[in-house]
């Protein structure tokens, strides 16, 4: 999905390890802002330093962004929303 935001913030790169795959990751935390029925909105998300690179994202201007949506739920019962800028290059097409 692709859609219209403006960039409010990109956190600092915080880098680590998976546990997982043991790969190195870094990502940001981005503010994003949009218009709706009620005004202006705000949603939080992530992106990889190389996707933020790839996209050249800077903070105060607006683009076409496309977001992946996913909820995780995890054993202990806790339900979080996972929101990612993905390269629309790098996604597959049906």
């Amino acid at each position: 999905m692709q859609i219209p935001v403006k960039i409010i913030s990109i956190s600092e790169v915080r880098r680590g390890v998976s546990a997982t795959t043991g790969k190195p990751w870094a990502q940001h935390n981005v503010l994003l802002g949009f218009e709706d029925e009620t005004g202006e909105s705000y949603i939080s998300a992530q992106v990889s330093e190389d996707v933020r690179l790839q996209l050249n994202l800077q903070e105060g201007e607006t683009k076409e962004l496309s977001l992946k949506f996913r909820t995780n739920k995890f054993r202990s019962g806790f339900v979080a929303n996972d929101i990612r800028i993905m390269n629309p290059a790098n996604l597959q097409q049906p």
